[in-house]
């Protein structure tokens, strides 16, 4: 703030030549310029902390500031000499044509907004000593050159196209409601079922062979992708074919680019929602099956106790005379198979996992390795 606001001593020799009343709106004009490159509309637009070290430096109060009339004839002189102070120049012909070129190939490329876009405009006018027109005049500079760079940026991503691509993205647009067709293409990937996922692959199948050029994402900016896809995502299938064609098939393609990653997110949740629904029902299915046993050999401590007992009381009975009056044959299988599935209890729930998306699985495994391959391919072979 210090230096951003700090008077040089041919600033307050500058200020103090003016009638006291008016030297703290001069002042803080003639840094807000400065600072900016463009002159304040109103006190509110005069940062606080500055407004106080200003008045602290000319020796007044900071609510002197209320007294200052920014839109007066006298403010506007004000702004005229202080043009003249620093030696500043108006806008000339060939600084105009400066401006544009680094407008188009500096700043349109990060698909800033118009007023950040403003603000490196003033600034650029201000380190080059410039007073340039308007802010409205401008602006208009600012948003013809930004439309120019989009409608380039646009017909470049048209022109790398395919033929291929051309007439899939075409087709798209003509039948937006097919497997592949525009409105398709924006639909969410909904709950994890089979057939949504079969309908993402395809999706991401369709956009694969369209062999988009997305180099075209790295040599601009983000802002840029991001307006594009909302401006698709929210155009129905008649307005993008209201679009020039080249500016459709690049607002399509550059829209595709993006909605690749977004599909390919979409499908890893959908699988990862899914092993977890076939583990969890899995699971409990195999559970389940251990209650139950354990229902049928209910008591088991209390028959470990009374076996060792009787085994104790008579070591050198046989199994039938001893253990059989206390568990029978069909009670101590029972205690095995509880065993067994419990120390099996990971096995069977994969096993079981496996089934249920072996069934939806149409690949055979080959008898080459591990390699799959599909049925319709080995039988087409005659494997």
């Amino acid at each position: 703030m210090i230096g951003r606001w700090s008077l040089s001593f041919a600033d307050i020799d500058f200020v103090n030549s003016k009638p006291a009343l008016t030297r703290l709106g001069l002042a803080a004009q003639l840094k807000f310029f400065a600072s900016l490159g463009f002159f304040a509309i109103d006190p509110g637009s005069i940062p606080t902390d500055g407004l106080s070290y200003l008045a602290e430096q000319l020796g007044v109060e900071a609510g002197e500031i209320a007294g200052y009339d920014f839109s007066s004839r006298t403010a506007r002189r004000h702004c005229a000499e202080i043009l003249i102070h620093p030696g500043y120049h108006r806008m000339k012909r060939v600084d105009r044509a400066q401006l544009t070129e680094w407008i188009a190939g500096e700043l349109c490329p990060g698909g800033q907004s118009i007023n950040a876009m403003l603000e490196h405009v003033f600034l650029w006018c201000r380190d080059r000593r410039i007073y340039g027109p308007s802010r409205k005049e401008l602006e208009r500079v600012v948003r013809s050159q930004r439309q120019d760079y989009l409608d380039t940026w646009l017909i470049g991503a048209s022109d790398r196209l395919s033929s291929d691509a051309v007439a899939l993205l075409e087709a798209s647009l003509a039948d937006p409601d097919s497997s592949t067709g525009f409105n398709r293409m924006k639909g969410d990937a909904g709950q994890a079922t089979l057939d949504n996922i079969l309908d993402v692959t395809e999706k991401l199948a369709f956009i694969q062979r369209l062999d988009l050029p997305h180099d075209l994402l790295t040599a601009t900016g983000k802002p840029w992708v991001d307006q594009i896809v909302r401006r698709v995502a929210g155009e129905k299938a008649s307005e993008m074919r209201r679009h020039a064609p080249a500016r459709q098939l690049g607002l399509y393609a550059i829209y595709l680019m993006s909605r690749e990653a977004q599909l390919t997110d979409a499908m890893i949740d959908l699988l990862i929602e899914t092993v977890h629904k076939i583990g969890t029902r899995s699971k409990r299915k195999v559970v389940g099956d251990i209650a139950k046993d354990i229902e049928r050999v209910y008591g088991k401590e209390r028959l470990l106790v009374e076996i060792a007992s009787a085994s104790i009381n008579e070591p050198s009975g046989r199994i039938c005379d001893v253990i059989f009056p206390i568990a029978g044959k069909a009670k101590l299988a029972a205690i095995v198979k509880e065993s067994h599935a419990k120390g099996a209890l990971d096995r069977r729930i994969y096993k079981v996992m496996r089934g249920s998306w072996l069934c939806c699985k149409d690949w055979r495994q080959s008898e080459v390795g591990c390699r799959s391959a599909p049925i319709r391919r080995l039988l087409r072979n005659g494997g």
